[in-house]
């Protein structure tokens, strides 16, 4: 990182160092300012994120010079440090001064060792379900976890969690696939942002079914977005390829299906079973009570669902809470997608999503790096 300040530093200014430790900051102290400058305040600063559990915290150093420098700094104020190290620049006034010894904060570059119960409080707040906790406090790693400082406990939960998710069986997509659940949870949405990744991307051949019961299932929207792909959709079956090669699929968007409508639910299984459908996709609103979710599994189970999607993840404030669903049940996540119209996001690849969101919104890439995916 280059210099920010290139002139020859002046007595009564102010300049602040992020440092990685305090030795390191003695030393940038009276090579870049000279023996003259005086430590005005030290804090330490943290990174953002999930980044703060995983990095030890840097210090940034307020120096004040008292009198004018050695005429040799001015030519090192013009040269570059190495990348990442401090920045030096005019700091801005400080209110009040305070005394700093430097081997007070050098115990601080390692957070400290957590206790069991404050470590669980922490997983507690970023959403991590009981049912998640209570299968990682399960684990004879537990006390190994415990005891150690906070950004290792975090790795080591995180490999925890990678392990869960990749020891689960994950299905492949079969050439007849049906998205469907409850009314209002995006499934014809849901079913387009897949359509257009499947041409565009994969370049696979599709048609669309879309499917009529009791209970209307509107499908002017699916049909303007199938034509604008070129993808034929009809409601009728005898419209649809009756084989399909290797590179084509069809997929059927059919009505929503009530919790507690028996006669729907049947309907609805048989004509799944009338079209040969094996890969059945329940697409969920994430936002809805953990109890609905859970019912709404167990309509996945009667409809013999293999996949999951969760939607409306916009409206989500804790994420955690999936770890419950994309861990402890059978059903394969498929992708994850946010906002009601086609143009919200939509992710395949859910465990760093997931783990990213429930470690204060850390971002994918950085997520991804630490789950080794």
């Amino acid at each position: 990182m280059s210099i920010l300040a290139e002139e020859m530093p002046k007595a009564g200014e102010q300049y602040r160092f992020v440092v990685g430790s305090a030795d390191e900051a003695v030393r940038i102290l009276r090579e870049r300012l000279g023996d003259s400058a005086r430590v005005v305040s030290v804090r330490q600063v943290e990174g953002a994120g999930l980044g703060r559990f995983l990095r030890a915290p840097k210090l940034e150093v307020i120096a004040e010079v008292l009198a004018a420098s050695r005429a040799e700094t001015s030519a090192e104020m013009k040269s570059c440090l190495p990348e990442g190290e401090f920045d030096l620049a005019p700091a801005a006034p400080v209110a009040a001064p305070r005394p700093f010894k430097f081997e007070q904060e050098q115990s601080s570059n390692l957070p400290a060792p957590v206790l069991d119960e404050n470590l669980e409080r922490l997983l507690s707040r970023c959403g991590l379900p009981p049912v998640t906790l209570a299968s990682l406090k399960s684990t004879p790693h537990w006390s190994r976890i415990a005891e150690l400082p906070l950004h290792l406990a975090l790795n080591e939960i995180t490999l925890f969690l990678r392990s869960e998710y990749q020891g689960r069986p994950a299905r492949p997509l079969g050439q007849r696939v049906a998205f469907m659940g409850a009314a209002g949870a995006g499934k014809t949405t849901a079913l387009c942002k897949w359509l257009a990744t499947d041409v565009f991307v994969r370049q696979s051949h599709a048609a669309v079914l879309k499917v009529d019961f009791d209970r209307a299932n509107p499908g002017d929207g699916l049909a303007v977005f199938c034509e604008a792909l070129g993808v034929v959709c009809s409601r009728s079956v005898d419209d649809l390829p009756a084989h399909l090669l290797p590179n084509e699929r069809t997929y059927a968007d059919l009505p929503g299906v009530g919790l507690v409508d028996e006669e729907e639910i049947a309907t609805h299984a048989e004509m799944l079973s009338n079209l040969s459908i094996r890969s059945r996709v329940l697409v969920i609103n994430a936002a809805y009570e953990t109890n609905v979710i859970k019912r709404l599994y167990e309509l996945g189970e009667r409809l013999a669902a293999t996949h999951v999607v969760f939607t409306h993840l916009d409206e989500l404030p804790h994420w955690g809470k999936l770890w419950e669903f994309v861990l402890g049940r059978d059903l394969t996540p498929l992708f994850l997608s946010s906002g009601q119209s086609i143009a919200g996001d939509f992710v395949e690849e859910v465990f760093p999503s997931i783990l990213a969101r429930t470690f204060s919104a850390a971002g994918s890439p950085l997520a991804k790096s630490k789950a080794g995916l």
